[in-house]
């Protein structure tokens, strides 16, 4: 019996979801020898990769809990980490290392703390923001909702700004934004290389300093 890549790809777009995927590329400024990146990049900022501006919209599902044990068991999981089953007929097929994806039909809770210096953005995807405040002599005093720039987050006030220099914490949802992790994907031996559906480990995105 021949596994249909037809048929599997039809079952997994009916229960993934979409997401945005975006390239990644090493920095020219990694040593050729050893790999390390350019702490003082102006291009990386000592990740070592760079990422497409633009994304590309694609289809994915994410792998049964057993798979996901299995991947546990190698002992190089983390919380946070999902694995995907992708379809061969969605652009996330060709995914590499330290690619990022954004899941544009999810969401989770953000909560941090900015300085604000009037260059303040917030660097993930922000589908709202709930709740600004800061201190002023021990007191809570509540701000203003900024508006979020799509494209690189930045932050804009209408009316209830923080004070210059002011610390203040921000509440909200965002997108969950992953990397594409380790040595995967890998193309699966069966059938002569027929295009079966990949299986992918995905790493949260701000893990990427200590876990790339």
């Amino acid at each position: 019996m021949n596994l249909s890549p037809t048929r599997l790809n039809a079952l997994l777009n009916k229960v993934g979801q979409d997401v945005a995927w975006r390239a990644g590329y090493d920095c020219p400024c990694r040593n050729p020898r050893s790999g390390a990146a350019d702490p003082g990049c102006a291009n990386c900022h000592g990740l070592g990769v760079t990422w497409r501006v633009d994304a590309t919209a694609a289809r994915t599902a994410l792998a049964a809990q057993k798979i996901q044990r299995q991947w546990a068991d190698f002992g190089l999981w983390q919380n946070g980490d999902v694995v995907l089953s992708i379809p061969s007929d969605s652009p996330l097929y060709d995914i590499g290392e330290f690619d990022r994806v954004v899941f544009s039909q999810s969401s989770e809770p953000f909560s941090h703390t900015r300085i604000h210096d009037g260059t303040d953005r917030l660097a993930f995807p922000v589908v709202t923001v709930s709740r600004v405040f800061w201190l002023a002599n021990d007191a809570i005093v509540e701000g203003g909702i900024p508006d979020v720039d799509a494209a690189d987050g930045v932050l804009t006030w209408a009316g209830g700004e923080p004070p210059p220099g002011m610390q203040y914490s921000i509440t909200g949802r965002r997108r969950p934004e992953y990397f594409c992790f380790g040595d995967f994907p890998q193309d699966r031996a069966h059938q002569g290389g027929a295009r079966l559906p990949r299986r992918v480990v995905l790493r949260k995105f701000d893990l990427f300093g200590r876990s790339g």
